[in-house]
């Protein structure tokens, strides 16, 4: 296989790449999500088109949420308004090549796995902040699974008391620290998405300060559990979100230290940034091939 598409379908935007199958990016585009199915199909089919040609020999798609990988089907999205959606047999209708899908954070993962900060570890997680929180696990270069959907690391509880999330848990990791939870938080200074609070503490804003320093105290918390119960060799954390890192990642850490059992995590910031997620959807093809 010389080229394959991998998308990239966030709750906000929708990102995707011609990739060689050495890894090196031929060319890439964003577009916005949309909020309804049709428009969302609608908006993955125009960016695939734009980005076709007769090199291209198949499709990786990342979505976030339950997926039934065997089947190309989205079971449930909390982020995305899927519900047991056939997203395999829709574009690989349209375009008649091999598509083949996983949950955008796996993609993550993978993706950071084989070119990033997690290149050459054998234990790898990934952590996405955006929408919402998603998570990865690689082992020994291959994604972990369970039984079909593990690793929502984003929708464990660490305050079972906690506000509700998108997802419909109380408490959960996706209720303090995904792009949702930001803005409920900053309510009182008036911004418009979690960029307007980087803004803020860039500017020295105590309020927005202190809310980054929350938002890591909390990663932090959900972190330890992952220590503690995988004792990987890296946490990678990503997304949208984690471009605030000056402002959470001391605190996070923090309390990773004080708090893990299992001691020596190493935690980073993703190192390629919004390509993790189309290099982790190409590399499906790649390994399928």
């Amino acid at each position: 296989m010389e080229y394959a598409i991998g998308v990239d379908m966030g709750g906000t935007n929708i990102r995707a790449a011609v990739i060689a199958q050495n890894g090196r990016i031929i060319s890439r585009l964003k577009t916005k999500t949309g909020k309804e199915v049709k428009g969302i199909i609608r908006n993955t089919i125009n960016i695939i088109e734009e980005l076709s040609s007769k090199k291209i020999s198949a499709i990786g798609l990342g979505v976030p949420g339950i997926i039934d990988k065997k089947n190309g089907i989205v079971k449930h999205s909390p982020n995305l308004p899927f519900k047991n959606l056939d997203i395999k047999k829709i574009i690989q209708k349209k375009f008649r090549m091999p598509v083949f899908i996983d949950n955008d954070a796996n993609c993550f993962t993978v993706g950071e796995s084989l070119y990033g900060a997690g290149k050459g570890k054998s234990y790898v997680v990934g952590i996405t902040l955006g929408t919402g929180v998603g998570s990865g696990i690689v082992i020994e270069g291959k994604p972990y699974y369970g039984k079909g959907n593990a690793s929502e690391a984003g929708h464990s509880i660490i305050d079972f008391n906690g506000p509700k999330s998108k997802c419909g848990h109380a408490g959960c990791i996706e209720s303090y620290v995904s792009a949702r939870s930001i803005l409920r938080q900053a309510k009182a200074l008036n911004i418009k998405n979690p960029k307007g609070l980087f803004d803020l503490a860039e500017k020295k804003n105590k309020k927005a300060i202190k809310l980054w320093q929350e938002i890591g105290f909390y990663l932090g918390v959900g972190i330890t559990n992952i220590a503690d119960i995988l004792d990987p060799d890296i946490v990678i954390v990503g997304g949208n979100i984690s471009n605030a890192w000056e402002f959470f990642n001391k605190t996070m850490k923090d309390i990773v230290k004080k708090r893990a059992f299992i001691q020596g995590v190493k935690i980073v910031k993703s190192k390629l940034g919004d390509n993790a997620g189309v290099l982790g959807a190409a590399a499906l093809c790649f390994s399928n091939s």
